[in-house]
């Protein structure tokens, strides 16, 4: 099964005309708005609610939710898939207790809150852990993963085909910022939403339809699995959003930029729910189809490629260039709207602060811009090292950087929004301790006898967490608090759940963003709800936990 994807001239034509219509579209919403620095990396803050939200779902989809996920359904079933529907907790936390704060502080990045809630050793190394983040495990493994649908769908050679992909998204992206890494977004999200819905409708049908799948695959429809479980036990699985969750979605600069180029904090906590809703479906496009996969072809060599062998199986020649153009939208919003904010994070808190703190507008769009064709040409060679990894599925690699990066990091934003006795002092210990303590745990502790059956991310990112809030509250308690004038507007209290009176008037009824939280966090219940009785109705058989 490894020879590549035949593509009819209508395919390719259908590729190229995309590949032409994003790049066009990235350079012309652009106007005005790469001028400046407010323009350049927040868009002027006049982003509608659902670019906010079809945005914030770009920025996350491509390497994680296409081939990464598919490949890691393969092998251990739909468990994934909760990772997305996680999202309700994360986003309430988001929408009631970090966005307030960012929207009305008018702050651009997230290590800028650092700065004002402890000092300015917090901004710049959680600035230079983001950008290593980035690069390392999303710009890198995204690139990579876009790259190998273009080798099977146009027998590209990979390097080549990670060039293409870095060269093609970084033009309009460097050049337009945030209005164009969003507005790219928008158009993108829909077209992957199109395309996508093909796999699963095609692959269903040709394994007799969803219930089938199920009822002959029980085990691969487990989502609590065992603690034991070698990648998604259900200690981990619903811990991370203690971890990975509130570093990713509620303090990545990538996440909440979206959020911060809003037009108003209704428009801001509208495109969060909107967001919401997305995350419901995601994993029919990007999950089931790892467990149609398995269905189909059980013994592929390479898990990753799971998803591309659908296409070859599934899509008729003259549909196989919307696929790829689907592929290729996850791929560059999720390129477009990372390159976008590590170049906000090197530029507003790296260069802005550290170099050159008199910089005019023109020189901060400058570096801007600058400093994303760097990051980028690193990325690049990131994405060609991961080419050479064959051990791991390319899910695993990224989900391990994430779960090494989040915990400290989780502990001192959301101890700092919600308690004002904690310090500086504190944050900074916390935050050497929390990585060194990570390692220990990572490379020592569990790989001893005892702790070896449950040695996944998940579970030294958790018991990491649990030690860095235990040394977050016993460091700020043994040094002096901060002074009340410092902390004041920044501890979050009730009314930072409420809008502002304005805009509470102006969008009223069924415009209250509440009853469309309230309903997709029902929704994501009421699926947990299910699997909860799958899970006795058909408990996970021995053979699923390896």
């Amino acid at each position: 099964m490894s020879e590549s994807i035949p593509l009819g001239p209508f395919d390719l034509s259908v590729f190229a005309l995309y590949m032409v219509v994003t790049i066009v579209l990235g350079f012309v919403v652009a106007g005005r708005h790469r001028k400046t620095a407010k323009g350049y990396f927040l868009g002027d803050r006049q982003l509608p609610w659902y670019v906010v939200g079809t945005s914030m779902i770009a920025a996350d989809i491509s390497s994680d939710d296409l081939i990464a996920n598919a490949g890691a359904a393969y092998k251990y079933g739909i468990v994934p898939s909760a990772g997305s529907w996680n999202a309700w907790i994360i986003y309430t936390l988001l929408i009631w207790i970090f966005l307030p704060y960012y929207v009305r502080s008018g702050i651009y990045t997230m290590p800028q809150f650092l700065e004002r809630r402890y000092n300015s050793a917090c901004r710049y190394i959680f600035a230079a852990s983001l950008i290593v983040g980035y690069v390392a495990a999303i710009l890198g493994g995204t690139l990579y993963a876009g790259a190998l649908a273009l080798q099977s769908m146009l027998q590209m050679d990979l390097t080549w085909a990670i060039i293409f992909f870095g060269v093609t998204t970084g033009a309009y992206t460097i050049y337009g910022g945030l209005t164009s890494a969003a507005w790219t977004d928008f158009l993108q999200v829909g077209l992957l939403m199109t395309a996508g819905i093909l796999i699963p409708v095609l692959g269903l049908s040709r394994v007799g339809g969803l219930a089938a799948l199920m009822h002959e695959f029980p085990d691969k429809f487990q989502v609590f699995l065992p603690p034991s479980h070698p990648r998604f036990p259900v200690t981990g699985v619903f811990t991370g959003f203690l971890t990975v969750g509130i570093w990713y979605s509620c303090t990545s600069q990538h996440m909440v930029q979206r959020v911060l180029g809003a037009k108003d904090e209704w428009h801001a906590r509208m495109g969060v729910v909107g967001a919401g809703y997305l995350r419901i479906i995601t994993p029919l496009f990007f999950v089931l189809p790892g467990v149609i996969a398995w269905k189909l072809f059980p013994n592929l060599p390479r898990q990753d490629m799971a998803y591309l062998e659908l296409v070859k199986v599934l899509i008729p020649t003259g549909l196989r260039g919307l696929i790829l153009a689907g592929m290729a939208a996850a791929l560059m919003s999720n390129v477009s709207s990372v390159l976008n904010s590590a170049s906000t994070l090197a530029t507003m808190d790296l260069y802005g602060k550290l170099i050159r703190p008199r910089a005019s507008e023109k020189e901060l769009v400058r570096c801007g811009r600058i400093s994303g064709a760097v990051i980028l040409l690193v990325s690049m060679l990131i994405g060609y090292y991961y080419s050479l990894q064959t051990k791991n599925t390319l899910y695993e690699q990224l989900q391990s950087i994430f779960f090494f990066l989040a915990p400290p990091f989780a502990v001192i934003f959301t101890v700092g929004l919600l308690w004002r006795r904690a310090t500086a002092a504190a944050a900074l210990w916390t935050i050497g301790l929390g990585f060194a303590f990570t390692a220990f745990l990572v490379f020592y502790a569990f790989r001893l006898e005892a702790l070896r059956p449950y040695s996944t991310y998940q579970h030294p990112a958790f018991i990491a967490w649990v030690f860095c809030m235990m040394v977050m509250i016993v460091t700020s308690l043994l040094t002096k608090p901060p002074p009340a004038e410092s902390v004041d507007g920044i501890i979050w209290t009730p009314q930072y759940a409420r809008l502002p009176p304005e805009l509470r008037e102006r969008y009223s009824g069924l415009k209250d963003f509440r009853i469309w939280w309230f309903g997709f966090v029902v929704i994501i219940l009421a699926i947990y709800g299910f699997f909860v009785w799958w899970r006795f109705e058909y408990p996970a058989s021995a053979e699923s936990v390896w």
